[in-house]
């Protein structure tokens, strides 16, 4: 059977459960054959060829590979089909009646010689775990989008945050993987040498080969903090990277005094007395600036270096925060590729723990510990006043499940209410209102954005990448009158059965949120519509 079954994170085990009940309900010998490779679209067919018998699986190929075709051999005894067959009461049953028998025609040839070896004993099918497939799978479609490209290599903008960090820590498991594969494959040879311009090259280090391969920049503002700089420094050195680092403030005050020149007025931060439009167009301005200098860079360094081609600019926008909107449109989230474009916080989270352990890069601790923020809002004193789950008005595990209710689960507000005043028992369900609706509001404003999401990997049914997985309209009545009404009414009910007031002083509170303002997203004629830029 031939097949073209794609990665998704979780799913190994369903094709491999198809194949195996297959041949255990029925008999006989299934040879499973899969495509290879990314074929230049948006998902990693990921192997697995492999031949069972009667329920047990003989042989398989890798899951991952940067090798395009891979051969493997079970040496069988087709009466052993037989045996399984005539050993069910079933078919015993049905041989027992009137039916005449198959007749046997006996041919002076065989299928094999008699030093075909010994039969191929039953393996047991080692799945990888989510991380191991966010690490290798995510790598495989990196290389192959690349040697198809003709590019010399990728650029991302580093900012020391999880997500970035988890795209560069992808670039170097592929860096791991070439390395690994040049050992046998003359054709992963043959590609990295003209990936690098160099015919004679023969890579031998992931961190030598990561120097050529992989740029990085920390494009710092004035809003900047050390902390963050030191840590996309310590990953750069640690994976080998080719590191850089500039200041953009003089390019975005630039920008704003073009605008003051023709209008006469300069916005300001909210902390410095500006209105909430005028800061969002602040940090808006500050992200814009990164994307057109890491186009800048990545068309220009090899031409520095003396090198021809061009780099691929690398995205690190997570699932969860495209999903309810949570980047500037044509930021660093606008790329060519995005390597983590269909994988959640949490997932990537748990990536880098794995990775941290696997490649030896001790300063991803640091970077699981560190809060997550966009860091576009003026220091205090030196500290970060600026949280992503503080301007969201959520947390991130929060958003994965209220993102998965919506994508996956395909509900609405009214019955996300529902379902969450179920699963959230230690949260009040006036909270639960609030945080369903909140969201909702988000996602129409922002809905606009999955237009134009650069192209990821796909790692599972939770993407919102527009007209491609998810078909919903990206243009939204933002009110939601009729479901939130219907959420108010069966909240009044539940409180009405339940006896407690509508108050949440009764139940357990939510976990606490950072201190920091969140950022108010609204349109100027309130709530009956409008987007967010």
């Amino acid at each position: 059977n031939s097949s073209g079954s794609y990665m998704e994170l979780h799913k190994a085990y369903v094709t491999v459960d198809l194949i195996k009940a297959a041949t255990y309900k029925a008999g006989g010998c299934y040879l499973f054959s899969n495509l290879r490779g990314c074929d230049g679209g948006r998902v990693f067919f990921n192997g697995c060829s492999c031949i069972s018998l009667n329920g047990n699986v003989l042989a398989r190929t890798d899951q991952f590979s940067l090798v395009d075709v891979e051969v493997v051999a079970a040496t069988v005894d087709l009466d052993q089909v037989s045996s399984y067959r005539n050993s069910k009461r079933s078919r015993c049953y049905l041989s027992s009646l009137n039916t005449e028998p198959y007749r046997r025609v006996y041919i002076d040839m065989t299928l094999s010689n008699n030093t075909a070896g010994p039969l191929t004993a039953p393996i047991v099918w080692q799945y990888h775990t989510p991380e191991e497939e966010i690490c290798f799978g995510p790598a495989c479609w990196l290389w192959d989008y690349l040697r198809r490209s003709g590019q010399g290599g990728f650029f991302l903008p580093l900012s020391g945050g999880v997500d970035s960090c988890s795209s560069a820590c992808i670039v170097y498991s592929m860096c791991n993987m070439v390395v690994d594969s040049c050992q046998h494959s003359e054709e992963v040879l043959a590609c990295i040498r003209k990936i690098v311009s160099d015919p004679n090259y023969t890579p031998a280090d992931p961190k030598e080969l990561c120097g050529r391969l992989f740029f990085t920049c920390y494009m710092a503002t004035e809003n900047s903090s050390t902390d963050t700089k030191a840590r996309a420094k310590q990953l750069s050195h640690q994976i080998g990277s080719y590191h850089s680092e500039i200041n953009i403030s003089g390019a975005v005050s630039a920008m704003l005094n073009i605008f003051a020149l023709i209008t006469g007025m300069r916005p300001r931060f909210s902390v410095h007395g500006g209105s909430p439009r005028e800061c969002l167009a602040m940090q808006n301005v500050q992200a814009r600036v990164r994307m057109v200098m890491a186009y800048l860079f990545a068309q220009l360094m090899l031409w520095a270096k003396g090198r021809p081609g061009g780099l691929l600019v690398l995205g690190s926008a997570n699932v969860d925060e495209s999903l309810r909107g949570y980047l500037t449109k044509y930021d660093c989230s606008s790329a060519d590729v995005n390597p983590i474009g269909g994988i959640s916080k949490t997932d990537l989270k748990l990536f880098l723990k794995f990775a941290k352990d696997r490649f030896d890069l001790p300063v991803l601790g640091d970077i699981l510990d560190a809060p997550a923020t966009a860091e576009l809002m003026p220091l205090a004193d030196g500290e970060l006043v600026q949280t992503d789950e503080a301007d969201m008005g959520m947390t991130y595990a929060e958003l994965s499940t209220m993102g998965r209710a919506r994508k996956i689960d395909r509900a609405g507000p009214y019955s996300m209410f529902v379902s969450l005043s179920s699963a959230w028992r230690d949260v009040h369900p006036q909270q639960v209102a609030e945080k369903v609706k909140h969201f909702y509001r988000c996602y129409a404003l922002n809905r606009h954005k999955m237009t134009v999401l650069t192209p990821s990997v796909h790692a599972e049914g939770y993407s919102p990448d527009d007209n491609r997985f998810d078909l919903r309209p990206f243009l939204y009545n933002i009110s939601f009158r009729w479901q939130f009404n219907a959420i108010d009414n069966y909240l009044q009910k539940m409180t009405t059965a339940n006896g407690y007031s509508a108050s949440s002083s009764t139940m357990t509170p939510s976990p606490p949120k950072p201190a920091a303002k969140p950022r108010q997203n609204k349109s100027m004629k309130g709530d009956k519509g409008g987007v967010v830029v």
